[in-house]
């Protein structure tokens, strides 16, 4: 316990000159004595990886399917055509308009007979999807950013540790360069580096993974909504109020 918290001191007061903590002060073990070595640097590195998790947990919650494309709305703009046989497509829009999700709130647009023909209901569906969708999207450009961010944080930290490492060469020069010291300034620089491509790696998969989530939404809902739209038309005449 003392010594856990007497890194976390040290990684608070990092030296103001270098950016880092003498070696002597930083040569414990774990995380702490990892993170610490890092200075300002790898206190960016950190706040990158505390960005990235949100932004993951958050893009999850809101990719959820029941979130974009369930089920029981799927299965409802489906029977459309059940629908023409009782006549009434009233229970289908109070459904659609009570229900909170991407596709029902599209969905009602395709059913709510405001259109006189497909082509215009088909463009207006698209254009909100378009709308959902992009809404869907926030965040997630971060992700694509700290790919490149992370990586450049960890490079400048280590071209500041190389800093400390060129250092060592200026002491007695006929005892000659203090090996050792070269060898733990070399070790600390690598480790600005490993932070970054570690906060860097997993924003590249996620990042991935979340736009081809994306996509397989947006053709998912585009081929339910065009044979809504087909039905609808097919099966239910759409009356306009003659213009005055």
């Amino acid at each position: 316990m003392v010594s856990d918290w007497k890194l976390n001191m040290m990684f608070l007061f990092i030296d103001s000159k270098t950016g880092f903590l003498p070696l002597a002060e930083t040569s414990g073990g774990g995380l702490m004595g990892f993170l610490a070595t890092g200075g300002y640097v790898m206190l960016l590195i950190v706040l990158s990886s505390m960005a990235v998790v949100a932004t993951v947990v958050l893009a999850a919650l809101r990719l959820q399917r029941k979130r974009v494309v369930p089920d029981e709305v799927v299965a409802r703009l489906q029977a459309v055509p059940e629908y023409a046989e009782k006549g009434d497509i009233r229970p289908l829009q109070q459904f659609l308009a009570g229900h909170d999700s991407v596709l029902a709130r599209v969905g009602m647009l395709a059913v709510s007979g405001n259109y006189s023909s497909r082509e215009e209901c088909a463009q207006a569906c698209a254009t909100r999807a378009k709308e959902e969708l992009h809404g869907l999207e926030t965040g997630i450009p971060l992700l694509e950013m700290m790919v490149t961010v992370a990586p450049l944080l960890g490079l400048m930290g280590t071209t500041a540790a190389l800093v400390g490492m060129f250092s060592a060469f200026g002491g007695d020069a006929e005892a000659g360069p203090d090996t050792a010291a070269v060898a733990a300034e070399i070790g600390v620089a690598l480790r600005c580096t490993i932070a970054g491509l570690f906060v860097a790696v997993p924003s590249v998969m996620a990042h991935t993974y979340f736009i081809r989530r994306l996509d397989g939404y947006a053709v998912r809902m585009g081929s339910l909504l065009d044979q809504t739209i087909h039905d609808f038309f097919t099966h239910f005449e759409v009356r306009r109020s003659p213009e005055a």
